[in-house]
């Protein structure tokens, strides 16, 4: 026998409520988006997305949330203290996915190769007429190497180190917060370091740093050009929001073009995110590369989660299949 549902008042309800479970905004109305961020030189194209109103554009009234570093913004952005996220290196999403079982769209990336680089190894500069006591990486056997506090940091170190044919285990790690670095270098708590910016142009800029390779290591050693990060999105909360999602691709979309085009302008549009300190030092940054979204494929992406797994940086395989957000 068919059973049919009659209409009720208590039906009803039921029915009004489950239509405002995941409430959008409605056509033309701003929506309002947690955007969690790290203050490092990779979240550039979200900066410029808010100080050029390329947010706004779009229908987004951006509630910006800093964090330190990317390790516990992708931790908030899993447990959905954030709505949205980035950008963060692909080691952290990648192990935040399989840590807590949340799915994450990737929308746009960040690209290091020679011409772009993201990170440094730096080593302490040696005195006036003084030969420096590092000269290359296999000179790091023995010694303390600071980097900053991420997942992803340690397991670059470890595959730079293993192409070098220095055991990990004959380097003491030492993660170091990006304000305490240069302080950390020059006071000779750590005789070198592997960051990116803002410290790593802080010391540089400050005399305590010089670089102990040239070019780009990770990419040298991982593949380049290299995918380096991207910005994330909760898959549910995405699904529950196809409207937003579009307009939250098509604002980072924009803002990646911007970057691209117009390195200079974008790096201004960092200052007010980053420390005092290191405000004054954005003009000497490197350019930045980023994908869009139509740039960015499921291929490459999982490819990288390939490479990842072969260097021991994730635990097990990840499929990425259906999570990268290319143009509609």
């Amino acid at each position: 026998m068919t059973h049919r549902l009659r209409s009720s008042p208590l039906l009803a309800l039921l029915l009004v409520l489950g239509a405002c479970q995941h409430p959008g905004p409605a056509p033309g109305a701003p929506a309002t988006l947690r955007i969690g961020y790290s203050r490092l030189r990779i979240s550039l194209p979200v900066f410029v997305a808010q100080e050029r109103g390329i947010f706004a554009r779009h229908g987004i009234h951006a509630e910006l949330q800093m964090y330190d570093t990317a390790q516990p913004l992708m931790q908030a952005l899993v447990e959905g203290r954030v709505d949205v996220a980035g950008y963060t290196a692909l080691p952290i999403a990648f192990n935040g996915m399989l840590r807590s079982g949340t799915p994450l769209y990737f929308l746009t990336a960040m690209v290091e190769d020679d011409a772009h680089p993201i990170s440094y190894l730096l080593r302490r500069k040696a005195p006036d007429g003084a030969a420096p006591t590092l000269r290359r990486v296999e000179d790091l056997r023995g010694r303390r190497v600071g980097i900053l506090p991420t997942v992803a940091y340690r397991a670059w170190l470890r595959a730079i180190l293993t192409a070098h044919h220095v055991p990990i285990e004959s380097v003491v790690v030492q993660p170091i917060a990006p304000l305490m670095q240069a302080e950390a270098l020059a006071a000779g708590g750590v005789d070198a370091l592997f960051t990116n910016d803002p410290a790593a142009t802080a010391a540089l800029a400050s005399g305590t740093a010089e670089r102990l390779t040239t070019g780009a290591e990770v990419p040298r050693v991982m593949g380049s050009p290299f995918l380096f990060g991207s910005f994330n999105v909760r898959k549910r909360w995405g699904d529950a929001r196809p409207g937003t999602l579009e307009r939250l691709r098509a604002a980072l979309d924009e803002a990646v073009v911007f970057v691209n085009a117009h390195p200079e302008q974008a790096r201004q549009a960092m200052a007010p995110y980053l420390p005092e300190r290191f405000r004054t030092q954005v003009s000497s940054y490197p350019d930045a590369r980023y994908l869009t979204s139509e740039e960015l494929t499921e291929s490459a992406l999982q490819a990288q989660a390939a490479g990842a797994l072969e260097h021991g940086i994730m635990p097990r395989a990840l499929d990425l299949g259906g999570l990268v957000l290319g143009a509609p």
